[in-house]
């Protein structure tokens, strides 16, 4: 079942691909690809106000280049690990190879039969039995049914179903499901594996099973492609590597080098030198050299009193009102004891993960002593991080929440750490008036901006409120570049970057997140130029962490520090 796919733009044949059609060592090669998509610049509900848009010519399209111009080559039996921040284009390099979809411009090149591990138990059927889902993912996959009869038993025992291969895939649990999704895809040895962070199926054992077929296949000459958020993975068992930005392929080579330069350029620390622009495409702006707060070392918690026979009555009677509730953020108790954090441990690492940071931008800043700094907390939730820095010693810190439910959490850890340089309010940050307000050394305002609707109009709040030091946490929006007309076609204005809209309304009716039900999200390059444009003197970057929270390490959150 072996295949030569060629994908193709109309165009004459390029005779690098025939070059690379007879080196018998290549088995995919991507040849100037590009993957341009278009969606009207506004939502159209029905399908019927479409097509009546469309025949009065009134919808508007606007481009997103998903790649631009990449160019790659994997040879035979080799581990290529593909790393970039979210929406860098790895997916759709995946989509390409795996003849999901075709390039916009360019060639792509496949030689050889494929296993895409891209969704597990992608085209299943609900309603079929798991007997039924084998053979109809089989035929999606390429098989014959004379194939699949010959795998039906292996599938079934690999997938350990085989109590429930009769029932409806709609009783199956996830962890079933995706069992069955991978035993289906990786039946046969592949000549060329693609994986796109989809392993971690079912429990430890069954991962383990995962990992040694994956292993068999690359000891028996199988190529591998993986895409993974883990540098870690792809220095330990890929043989080569390349790092995508904005669509773009910036370097390929060794693994340890590939990452050192991703995690360079993630943290701005040294320019990365942009691939040659193609004759007639949109230069892209030079990104702005931005200087960035290197984090050395994971800061622990405060450490919490020595036992519970060290606490007082008042303060158990306080720890056992809180450990009644579910929180936000783990809290650790003056007993030793510690809430129940909702989170799972993976995401809930992003709170010390966060602290951490804080606390090396305030150390690069003002060194150990914190005992003259005032500090306001913006959006302070829980008040887990004005609690961590009335705990460090500040001499003021000053607790801003519009959620009165969250200042009363936040005001029973402060009672029983018995506070008394931690005060909350209560108030809208999108209503303050800093006239009422006195200044601030320190301001800090972490996972708030993305839920705000006028974020503009509040960073200049900020920026009024601030004596020193503002520190922004936040997820950020793709970037747009370019220009657009400006009053006529004749004149252009320069884009400094983008804003996404975003619905928020079922988030506006959590005790976390927006007060509104529409917000705009900046993008990284929009809010350093923001921050510039309001009057910071600079702009830093604080680099997580390697290990840090995986929003954190691939860029799609970012801490900055603005200087008055």
């Amino acid at each position: 079942m072996s295949l030569l796919t060629e994908s193709e733009n109309p165009r004459p044949k390029d005779k690098r691909i025939e070059t690379a059609a007879n080196d018998a060592d290549v088995v995919i090669r991507l040849e100037n690809v590009s993957v341009v998509y278009r969606a009207p610049r506004e939502r159209i509900k029905t399908f019927k106000e479409y097509v009546i848009r469309k025949v009065k010519r009134q919808v508007e399209h606007q481009q997103f280049n998903a790649l631009r111009d990449a160019s790659l080559e994997l040879r035979r039996g080799e581990v290529f690990g593909l790393i970039g921040h979210n929406g860098a284009g790895k997916s759709t390099m995946l989509k390409l190879v795996s003849r999901v979809m075709k390039p916009t411009r360019g060639r792509v090149w496949v030689k050889g039969k494929i296993a895409p591990l891209l969704e597990l138990g992608a085209g299943f059927h609900p309603e079929l039995s798991g007997r039924e889902n084998i053979f109809l993912n089989g035929t999606l996959l390429g098989y014959s049914r004379a194939e699949m009869a010959k795998l039906f038993d292996s599938i079934v025992e690999f997938a350990e179903i085989e109590d429930f291969i009769d029932a409806p895939l709609r009783t199956y649990s996830t962890g079933m499901a995706g069992r069955l999704g991978f035993a289906v895809a990786t039946a046969t040895r592949p000549d060329i594996l693609i994986v796109d962070e989809v392993l971690s199926v079912g429990d430890e054992q069954f991962q383990e099973k995962c990992a040694e077929r994956i292993t068999e296949f690359r000891r028996q000459g199988t190529t591998i492609l993986l895409v993974t958020h883990s540098s870690e993975l792809v220095q330990r068992i890929c043989d080569r590597a390349a790092w995508l930005d904005h669509g773009q392929i910036c370097s390929v080579g060794q693994p340890a080098e590939i990452v050192r330069q991703y995690h360079d350029r993630y943290h701005l620390a040294s320019p990365v030198s942009e691939p040659e622009p193609v004759e007639g495409s949109e230069p892209v702006p030079e990104e702005p050299k931005v200087p960035k707060i290197i984090v050395t070392e994971q800061l622990e918690e405060a450490e919490p009193l020595a036992g519970e026979s060290a606490v007082s009555d008042e303060v158990r009677a306080l720890e056992q009102r809180a450990l009644q509730k579910a929180w936000f953020y783990p809290f650790a108790l003056p007993s030793g004891r510690r809430v129940e954090c909702y989170l799972p441990p993976h995401v809930a690492v992003i709170h010390a993960n966060r602290l951490a940071m804080v606390e090396s931008a305030l150390k690069t800043t003002f060194g150990s002593d914190w005992s003259q700094l005032d500090c306001l907390d913006v959006g302070s939730n829980q008040g887990f991080f004005s609690v961590k820095l009335a705990q460090r010693g500040c001499r003021n810190v000053v607790g801003l929440e519009a959620r009165p439910q969250n200042i009363e959490d936040a005001e029973l850890i402060r009672k029983m750490y018995d506070l008394n340089n931690l005060s909350f309010r209560n108030g809208d940050v999108t209503k303050l008036n800093p006239a009422d307000w006195p200044q601030f050394d320190v301001t800090i305002m972490l996972s708030v901006l993305f839920w705000l609707e006028n974020p503009i109009g509040v960073l200049r709040t900020l920026k009024a409120l601030t004596r020193h030091l503002l520190i922004l946490e936040t997820p950020v929006a793709p970037e747009i570049f370019g220009e657009m007309d400006w009053g006529s076609r004749d004149v252009r204005k320069q884009l400094q970057g983008s804003f996404a809209l975003l619905d928020l309304t079922e988030e506006s009716k959590m005790h976390v997140g927006s007060l509104t039900e529409l917000s705009f999200c900046p993008g990284r390059e929009s809010l350093i130029w923001l921050l510039r444009k309001l009057g910071f003197s600079s702009v830093e970057i604080v680099a997580p962490l390697p290990e840090a929270y995986e929003q954190l390490v691939s860029g799609s959150r970012v801490m900055v520090v603005a200087r008055v």
